[in-house]
């Protein structure tokens, strides 16, 4: 973490810029800034993945190669810890389960073939053919059941997700629509984007009370609190319940 730090802080030397001059420029927080060139990675508000933002931003301003710097501070994060499954436990749970089921049938075998013998012992009265044939269904009885109703046109999911941004205040917003990024950048009070897709959408707000939006056309409830950083998914399962 301290190469990539110096790294940043020689380059804004270098190029005769203050911190406050670097701000102006990226629109990233002078103390961001200051962590960013002290390492401190774990201090930057939204955690790792705002982290990664504001290093591609400060090496791109200062013409830096940003995949290199990136690489560089990837470099130095944890390897994630793979939990492996054990199916065996899992197998032998479902065969416990399964077998005092499995021990109860004898018994009832024996119950159901006693019954039927003392059914066919004790009945006196020959089996006639009238007997035998199928009782007419008459009336309301033999009507067979209504279909289900259909399901309406309000329910429908929309052949597509719109949404419309305005911002009631400067912005970092990012976006993504179907999995690809479409949005990166910090938007202003008022400015307007709208964004579309087919399934979902996520976005990830430095302000989730400033991000005001309207979903399909209906506005809708904000994500989170004033100065609360936030991720959350827009899709077709929770769109309607987050209309007003």
């Amino acid at each position: 973490m301290a190469d990539v730090a110096a790294r940043l802080r020689v380059a804004r030397e270098d190029a005769g810029l203050s911190i406050e001059d670097l701000s102006a420029r990226t629109k990233i927080k002078p103390t961001v800034l200051l962590a960013l060139e002290r390492g401190d990675f774990e201090q930057i508000p939204g955690g790792e993945f705002f982290a990664r933002a504001f290093l591609r931003t400060y090496a791109r301003e200062l013409h830096l190669p940003v995949d290199e710097v990136t690489a560089d501070y990837e470099g130095t994060r944890p390897a994630p810890v793979v939990v492996q499954a054990q199916p065996h436990a899992f197998k032998q749970d479902a065969e416990d389960d399964a077998r005092p089921a499995l021990q109860g049938w004898p018994v009832a075998a024996v119950l159901v073939a006693g019954t039927v013998l003392l059914f066919v012992l004790t009945r006196s009265t020959p089996v006639v053919e009238s007997e035998l044939q199928p009782v007419a269904m008459t009336g309301a009885s033999a009507q067979a059941p209504p279909p289900p109703p259909a399901a309406t046109t309000g329910s429908a999911a929309p052949e597509s997700l719109k949404i419309a941004i305005r911002p009631t205040r400067r912005l970092w917003v990012t976006g993504t629509a179907d999995g690809k990024r479409v949005l990166f950048r910090t938007l202003e009070a008022g400015e307007e984007v709208t964004l579309e897709a087919r399934e979902s959408m996520t976005f990830r707000l430095g302000d989730a009370g400033a991000f005001a939006y309207a979903l399909n056309g209906v506005p809708a409830k904000p994500p989170g609190r004033d100065g609360e950083v936030r991720e959350f998914v827009i899709d077709r399962r929770n769109y309607r319940e987050l209309a007003r």
